[in-house]
């Protein structure tokens, strides 16, 4: 299982770093919550969706704030030099 969140940054070939910073937050708060550890707060939702282009119920619960899970395996991430 992953989170959509985790699915749509790599599939835009983004790194955590980068959105992150994108999006003025702490990279390891980010991290937690791509991996489905921290609930996404509410004034942070719509800021995600818009950067994805998706609407916030792609990325989470609109109720609770937990990330949307894909029952699928994580894709292979290659590393650039």
């Amino acid at each position: 299982m992953v989170t959509n969140l985790r699915l749509l940054r790599v599939r835009k070939g983004l790194t955590v770093r980068k959105v992150a910073a994108q999006l003025g937050v702490n990279e390891t708060w980010y991290c937690r919550m791509e991996r489905g550890q921290n609930y996404i707060p509410p004034h942070y939702r719509q800021k995600l969706a818009e950067f994805f282009g998706v609407p916030v119920s792609e990325i989470c619960d609109p109720t609770t704030g937990w990330p949307v899970l894909i029952d699928q395996p994580m894709p292979k991430l290659v590393r650039k030099a």
